[in-house]
């Protein structure tokens, strides 16, 4: 099971580690700024997760979906206290038929991530 350690620094930035790895994620909230805030790691997880579960379900297919791209927009209630909705936006090869985009864009929206966000947020799903 993984474990991650994060730690907060003086200005309201973070460095979460995977133990017993080099891996590293860092997050900053105050500008200026190099790093993802939370909410927008909230969606470049997503965006992994969905792109990691596409993957998956194209190999077990025999096929490639290599180049095909994914974009995760987050809305924020007014207080900015939490994400409202997510639009999310797949973009496949020109060569992919209509079907196909359809049934990957489907198959992407099972991966862990989606399935643990809230009920409540809405989800604005496009293909391209």
């Amino acid at each position: 099971m993984a474990i991650i350690k994060t730690t907060l620094g003086k200005n309201l930035d973070t460095v979460g580690v995977l133990v017993d790895s080099a891996a590293r994620v860092k997050t900053a909230y105050v500008d200026p700024r190099n790093d993802m805030n939370p909410g927008e790691l909230l969606c470049a997880a997503l965006g992994a997760c969905m792109m990691t579960k596409l993957g998956f379900v194209a190999s077990k297919r025999g096929e490639d979906v290599s180049g095909t791209e994914v974009t995760v927009e987050p809305s924020f209630d007014e207080k900015h206290t939490r994400v409202t909705g997510i639009k999310i936006e797949f973009k496949f090869p020109e060569s992919f038929k209509n079907e196909h985009k359809a049934f990957y864009a489907q198959a992407a929206q099972d991966c862990p991530v989606h399935n643990s966000l809230r009920e409540d947020i809405a989800f604005n799903v496009s293909v391209k």
